[in-house]
This record gives structure tokens, C-alpha cells and sequence, in this order.
């Protein structure tokens, strides 16, 4: 007895050394745009069922999105729960994941990486969707869902993938504490730009109706998608937020639409409607495909006013509104 009670204080000990070994060397983006450690940590350190939307999908949802502006226009709160690149099936889990603590009664999808073709993305993607995302058997389906047999440990433990970054700690890897992350812009990424490249060249699609054939792996978790929200009962919503799309992108949200028509689900192209939202070409971009802190309170205040998705509730002078005070501030003194 005295030896097993030494050998589980020893397991437990290693453990917690192991844990806060992993953390301390894990990457963290906590600061400035691109702060995705603390938009994810943010998400699940979020009061219960507190929002009543969420949107979901990748670097399009993110740019495009303003939770902020949606709070202003219309009372609902909403969180963008989204990573760059973010795979079908990584958006599936973080639903599941997102349904655990709240009950929102919208979930809003970019479908951009529905245009994709790959089964298997690189570790840059994988990293970015699992590293925040805490240990769960949704986790676990996740990394199996997302890399061959081999690689899987190292997502699950990835103190594999930065055990040599010692050399690299910064001040704000010591600071870190998962539990007291918050994003104040929802999750919503402010770039405060404007594209200076060539001028951006937008393509016509408004006729193009021809479907592309969904890559089958995508097909297969929107399906499960639409049934998980059917699930919960919450209305979902799928949509491609302005990015310039190019008419064989477009067909592949054709055939998007074409199966949320077939289940009873709204699906709304923004990429034809610019002259409705009020997008200028040359002043509304970060870059060629992503909207600007500009371009994105257009579409958020025209996605909360025009189809009505969120019925309007009263705008509770909250901690919101100390946050919106300081995006106004970080946006103006741009």
C-alpha cells in the first residue's frame, strides 16, 4: 500500500509538472490582431449561454464579423468562434464544443473552405484549431478527423511540437493564465488597413449556376452540421461573407446552397450584394479577400438590420459597452 501511494503521488506530481511545463511552451498569440489564444481562451471562459448567436468558420468569419457593432444595432450578443484556414470538420467540433456552454438561438457558418479540396491540412492549421481547444473526447474525434495515424499524439500533447522553444519564452509566457483570457472584440479580428496593392479586381458571379463537386469529407460534416443544429434546435445560417469570390469559388457555393436548400437552411451570398451593403472597393479591404475594421462594421450593421436573422432586444449599457467604447478608440486613433 505504501509503495502504490508513492507511486501515485509520484504520477500525480509528474503530471502537474508536465501540465504547466506543456502550457509555459505551448504558443501563444495573446496581443495585438492576431491575438487567436486569447479570442479561443476568451470563448470558453465565457459566461454561460451568453450569447445569442455565434459564427463559425475561417479567416472570413473572423474579418468579417463585428460582434460589437451586431450588440449596438441590435441588443443580441454574439461571439466569433472561428481560426484561419478552419476545416469543415474543425468548425463541426467547435460547435460541438460551443453547444456545451451555450445555447444560442443563430449559428452563422462562412462557407469559404467549402472551395478547398484537401483531407489533410498542415501543422500551421492543425495547430492553430487544437491548441486552445481543452482535452475532451470532442478533441479526440477532432485530431482524428484531422491527421493520419502517427501525428495524432502530437496534437493531443503538444509539448511534442514545442518542447525545444525555451530558448524563445517571452515575458507573456510566464504571465499567461488560460482562465483570465478575454478578447474584448468577441473573438472579431479589428485590422485597422486599408489594402494598398493593386487595385482589387471583383468578378461578376451573379451568373454563374453551375455546381462544383464538393470535396466528399466536406460534404459528409456539413450534413452533420445542419442535423446537429437541427438537434439543438437553433437555427442555422450559412453564408459567404464578401471576399471577392471568383466565379469557380462560386460554384462551389452553389452547390452549398443547393444542399441547405434541400435541408430547410437560409443561405445568403454576400459577394452580391456589395452595392446593398455599401462596400467601397477601395477603401473596405485589408487585403484582396478579407474585409478591414471598415468594411467589416458595413456588413455587420447590414447583416443585423436586413434579413432580420436576430430579433431586437434592448441594448443593456454593459461591460459591451465599455468594450465598444474601446474598439471606437482603436479604430479612430487609426
Amino acid at each position: 500500500m505504501k509503495n502504490l501511494l508513492k507511486s501515485m503521488i509520484f504520477v500525480l506530481v509528474f503530471l502537474m509538472l508536465f501540465s504547466g511545463a506543456q502550457t509555459l511552451l505551448s504558443r501563444k498569440e495573446t496581443e495585438g490582431w492576431w491575438n487567436t489564444t486569447a479570442k479561443i481562451d476568451g470563448f470558453y471562459n465565457s459566461e454561460k449561454n451568453e450569447y445569442d448567436a455565434i459564427f463559425f468558420g475561417s479567416s472570413n468569419a473572423y474579418c468579417s464579423f463585428n460582434p460589437l457593432v451586431i450588440w449596438k444595432e441590435t441588443g443580441n450578443k454574439s461571439y466569433v468562434f472561428a481560426t484561419q484556414q478552419q476545416p469543415v470538420w474543425a468548425t463541426y467540433h467547435y460547435m460541438v464544443d460551443a453547444f456545451k456552454t451555450q445555447s444560442p438561438e443563430l449559428v452563422v457558418m462562412d462557407v469559404l473552405m467549402f472551395s478547398k479540396n484537401e483531407e489533410k491540412y498542415d501543422d500551421g492549421v492543425n495547430y492553430t484549431f487544437c491548441d486552445n481547444m481543452p482535452f475532451s473526447r470532442n478533441k479526440v474525434e477532432l485530431v482524428y478527423a484531422s491527421v493520419p495515424k502517427g501525428k495524432r499524439f502530437g496534437l493531443l500533447c503538444n509539448f511534442v511540437k514545442y518542447h525545444s522553444r525555451w530558448s524563445e519564452l517571452k515575458k507573456q509566457d510566464f504571465e499567461y493564465k488560460k482562465s483570465e483570457m478575454k478578447d474584448y472584440s468577441k473573438g472579431f479580428c479589428v485590422l485597422s488597413q486599408v489594402y494598398s496593392g493593386e487595385e482589387i479586381v471583383r468578378e461578376d458571379v451573379s451568373k454563374v449556376s453551375d455546381c462544383a463537386e464538393l470535396l466528399p469529407k466536406n460534404e459528409e460534416y456539413l450534413k452533420k452540421i445542419i442535423a446537429l443544429c437541427k438537434e439543438k434546435n437553433t437555427r442555422l445560417l450559412l453564408v459567404k461573407t464578401p471576399s471577392n469570390a471568383t466565379a469557380e469559388e462560386k460554384k462551389y457555393y452553389n452547390a452549398v446552397e443547393k444542399i441547405a436548400v434541400e435541408n430547410g437552411v437560409d443561405f445568403v451570398d454576400y459577394n452580391l450584394l456589395y452595392d446593398e451593403i455599401g462596400i467601397d472597393m477601395k477603401a473596405d479591404f485589408y487585403d484582396d479577400s478579407h474585409l478591414n475594421a471598415w468594411g467589416a462594421e458595413k456588413f455587420s450593421a447590414y447583416f443585423a438590420n436586413s434579413e432580420k436573422f436576430l430579433e431586437e432586444k434592448t441594448v443593456i449599457e454593459d461591460d459591451w459597452d465599455a468594450d465598444y467604447q474601446k474598439y471606437l478608440e482603436e479604430t479612430q486613433k487609426k
